[in-house]
């Protein structure tokens, strides 16, 4: 299964404890990781070179420094790499029929091989919405971002790629003339883009399953607790994703949302992992 990911160095740690998630949760699986970035340390690309290639997998970074001719529109907490995963169906291996992207701020918890193998059924992409969130405001999005017949808002942190597809179809083009044309309009840049360009050429998937918000968790939980619980949670749910200005990494034990517990669970085994590694270059 192809995996990319983009981000900067800032994200290393998440990222390293989204892989660990990933790797325990598919066992079986043998996994491509692609990452998107620019201006990473070799020194710290080796480091995920070696982890990833530890674990079993193969490892492609992509250096993208000089990949934006135009000055992209970057806000707040967001950063240049935000827009490489749009970009990916016209950089990666043209041999690569389709890829999955996930965000770093997500935990795995369960195989994803049935998601990443359905099919596509003639759609650009498979991602999810968040409409508890985006539901009050679809109509500003829409007049915000000329759709007008859209139903959905979706969020980018899950989003299966039909790279066949979308190369004979689109191109790199529409997407940096989309970003310079719209850049006062836009209030989560890539989500508005992605949104702006492929409304209408996205199959939907689950979001309580596939791109469970763990700062909406608690809300449901609290609404339908006959429903939603951490034993559904541990049945059923395959991505957690930690959206928002609040990180378990960063705020550890005061981490406000109780799924950020799944976070550091695999975190621990990261720096254990670690630990042991050390004894071992030690005693050699």
């Amino acid at each position: 299964m192809n995996l990319l990911f983009t981000l900067n160095e800032n994200y290393l740690e998440p990222f390293f404890t989204a892989l660990r998630s990933i790797f325990h949760s598919n066992d079986k699986e043998k996994m491509t990781i692609y990452l998107m970035h620019q201006n990473i340390p070799q020194t710290r690309i080796i480091e995920v070179e070696q982890f990833v290639t530890g674990n079993g997998h193969a490892f492609f970074p992509v250096d993208c420094k000089n990949l934006f001719s135009e000055e992209a529109v970057v806000n707040r907490y967001y950063s240049i790499e935000m827009y490489y995963r749009l970009l990916a169906p016209f950089v990666l291996p043209i041999e690569i029929d389709r890829i999955l992207y996930l965000d770093p701020d997500i935990i795995n918890l369960r195989s994803f091989s049935t998601f990443y193998k359905q099919d596509f059924e003639g759609k650009l992409f498979v991602a999810t919405t968040h409409d508890y969130a985006t539901k009050w405001i679809q109509p500003i999005n829409n007049i915000r971002l000329g759709t007008l017949s859209s139903e959905d808002y979706f969020n980018t942190g899950v989003i299966l790629m039909n790279l066949t597809l979308i190369r004979s179809t689109r191109n790199l083009e529409e997407i940096i003339t989309a970003i310079k044309n719209n850049k006062n309009r836009l209030v989560l840049p890539d989500q508005d883009i992605f949104n702006h360009l492929y409304w209408n050429e996205v199959k939907e998937a689950e979001w309580r399953i596939y791109n469970l918000d763990a700062r909406f968790y608690s809300q449901l939980k609290r609404v339908f607790p006959r429903k939603f619980s951490i034993e559904w949670v541990e049945e059923k749910v395959v991505f957690i994703h930690y959206c928002g200005k609040h990180k378990p990494w960063i705020e550890r034990e005061s981490y406000r949302y109780e799924l950020g517990s799944y976070y550091h669970y695999f975190e621990d085994i990261l720096k254990q992992e670690n630990e042991l590694n050390l004894m071992i270059e030690d005693n050699e």
